[in-house]
């Protein structure tokens, strides 16, 4: 009786264990999609010629490419990329962008405007890149780079 009771309780253990698998599997794979989504509509941000955009449609389009990037940095830890982005100091590629965009233009700090004008092409190319691959590890050492060089 004993033994027929630990292998009830042994089928339904490997029952729930791998429904578990199964839909972490499963989250992991709507958490990937969502990343890549996120990344790619963040492309599209940096694709708008923002010399011929008026002052509240660049704010506008500031704001959607924040989400975007808050977004993608919220849902990161829950994909299978998150250990392939380059980290330093608890600081990755993804936040360092976010921060550089962010922070309010002023005369002092133009890190808003250099992104989107200067280096909004490099910005596009490597985010769009990474949406077709985000396992390459060079997208996202290149992404950093434009981050450290735009500064926050």
């Amino acid at each position: 009786m004993k033994k027929r009771l630990l292998t009830i309780a042994l089928i339904i253990s490997f029952i729930f264990g791998t429904y578990t698998l199964i839909n972490q599997h499963i989250q992991r794979k709507k958490a990937n999609e969502k990343f890549i989504h996120c990344i790619y509509q963040l492309t599209g941000c940096f694709g708008i010629d923002y010399s011929k955009v008026d002052r509240e449609d660049k704010i506008s389009y500031y704001m959607e490419a924040a989400a975007y990037l808050h977004t993608a940095i919220s849902i990161l830890p829950f994909t299978s990329y998150a250990n392939i982005e380059n980290k330093t100091e608890d600081s990755t590629a993804l936040s360092k962008l976010y921060m550089s965009i962010t922070i309010n233009d002023t005369s002092k700090s133009t890190n808003r405007t250099i992104a989107f004008t200067e280096n909004e092409k490099a910005i596009q190319k490597w985010l769009y890149f990474m949406s077709i691959n985000p396992n390459d590890k060079k997208n996202w050492d290149s992404l950093s780079k434009i981050a450290l060089d735009i500064g926050y």
